[in-house]
């Protein structure tokens, strides 16, 4: 069946890229119960302080269902309330795959 991706993009404040992963990675297990992440990049050259996370789901409304849901575990708002300081721009954007994309 055909999906539909969402890319987060954040851009950290400089130095903060160990803290945030480090946070972050704790947080990954609040969602392994909806839904793994595609993949998550980061980079040491060119622009940095530069992370994105891909998730991948069935369509609009599952993403809706998982968020909803992630906010319920115990945990959660703690990992989001820490690494939001950590952040100085962030972007969202959905992604629908081509057909002849090995994505789908």
């Amino acid at each position: 069946p055909s999906n539909i991706y969402e890319i987060r993009s954040y851009s950290l404040k400089p130095g903060t890229m160990i803290e945030w992963g480090n946070n972050w990675a704790r947080g990954l297990t609040f969602r392994r119960s909806q839904n793994e992440a595609f993949a998550a990049y980061f980079s040491q050259i060119g622009r940095l302080y530069n992370v994105h996370h891909i998730w991948c789901y069935k369509n609009l409304q599952a993403r809706r269902e998982t968020r909803e849901s992630t906010w319920r575990n115990p945990g959660w708002d703690e990992c989001v309330a820490y690494t939001v300081p950590l952040i100085r721009e962030m972007y969202c954007r959905i992604l629908e795959p081509t057909e002849f994309s090995p994505t789908q």
